[in-house]
């Protein structure tokens, strides 16, 4: 994760988001260790203040690692993690993030996924390919889903065509079947990530896909018909699982109406035994999306944290995460999806 601590960017906000921010890695520690970026000595006294603070009883470390940052997302700047099969070695693929754009500065962010992949000792991979990590979601078994609004955009891949950007992502991430949305270009800053649209659930339950809906954008009843419509790399039918937005009025006051909030449930963070997710105040959507988190993750402790300044800002949990596999992480997650192909994309 990374701590923010840059006002031209958070304004006057930036000390809830800051709050925010320990208190998801507050949780996350309860389930498994934690690296936490801060820009500096004087912010990792900060950070630190702030998560011992927080009622919640670590069960693994969090460990404040120091290194230039301007931003909190690092489902977007941190590197992608694949096993290359051939040469059974882990590695991170730095995919050139460009602040959305070139949206927001990046000075140091562009260079977040760099870091990973040296502070892991492990091979940094490079592309031309500008995208970001929450522009993809993958079943781990050859299947992504993507969103044409931001990775056929022009503001980061001039000149690509689509069967050029699938092949790329094919060799870089052992993806064999893609499925592609419209999306939505413009309305925020990622372009439509694919994060806040549309998830798989994984081995457990393969073929679903949880999907969110809200019935005042018609896009996101598109996205559930492509979806419907659609198999995945082992020829198996996509089902969707639709999940409802909040009622805007039942929300708490303190979230922002509009196409700038991440209002919705499917922008979770899947980690060891538990899920973390945004609640909005709506008791029956919030009730309602978390029984569909525990069916889809039957055996997981589903968290839900309120964090509406991160969520006025964008995002919600799985774009302020960014998994790091470990060596025998990996293993056990690999020995449990025999995938062939050149690199295959690890997700948990």
């Amino acid at each position: 994760m990374g701590f923010p601590n840059d006002y031209s960017i958070w304004d006057v906000n930036l000390t809830k988001v800051q709050q925010e921010i320990a208190q998801i890695a507050k949780t996350i520690s309860k389930y498994e260790p934690l690296n936490l970026i801060v820009d500096s000595d004087a912010t990792k006294q900060l950070a630190q203040s702030l998560l011992s603070n927080i009622n919640i009883v670590s069960q693994f470390p969090i460990t404040l690692v120091i290194q230039p940052i301007n931003d909190l997302w690092l489902r977007d700047t941190g590197a992608t993690f694949v096993f290359d099969l051939k040469n059974q070695k882990l590695g991170g693929v730095d995919f050139n993030f460009n602040g959305w754009g070139n949206k927001q500065k990046h000075n140091y962010d562009q260079n977040i996924a760099n870091f990973i992949t040296t502070y892991d000792k492990i091979q940094r991979i490079t592309t031309s390919l500008v995208m970001e990590g929450g522009g993809l979601e993958v079943d781990g078994e050859g299947t992504a889903i993507l969103a044409e609004s931001c990775i056929l955009n022009i503001n980061r891949n001039p000149g690509w065509s689509k069967s050029q950007v699938e092949q790329e992502l094919s060799y870089l991430l052992g993806i064999k079947k893609f499925i592609w949305v419209p999306g939505v270009k413009g309305t925020e800053i990622t372009d439509g990530h694919i994060d806040f649209y549309a998830r798989f659930i994984g081995k457990a339950q393969p073929g679903k896909v949880l999907v969110h809906m809200d019935s005042s954008d018609p896009s996101t009843q598109q996205n559930f018909n492509i979806i419907q419509s659609s198999t995945d790399a082992k020829g198996r039918k996509l089902i969707p699982i639709p999940i409802q937005t909040p009622d805007p009025s039942k929300m708490r006051s303190t979230i922002v109406k509009g196409d700038s909030s991440a209002v919705g449930y499917c922008n979770f963070y899947l980690l060891n035994n538990a899920v973390i997710l945004a609640n909005f105040g709506d008791q029956a959507a919030d009730q309602n999306a978390k029984q569909i988190l525990q069916n889809a993750f039957p055996g997981r402790t589903i968290e839900m944290v309120a964090i509406d300044n991160i969520v006025n800002g964008g995002g919600s949990v799985h774009c302020s995460t960014q998994q790091d596999i470990l060596y025998q992480a990996k293993k056990l997650f690999y020995d449990s999806y025999p995938y062939q192909g050149h690199l295959k994309r690890l997700s948990c």
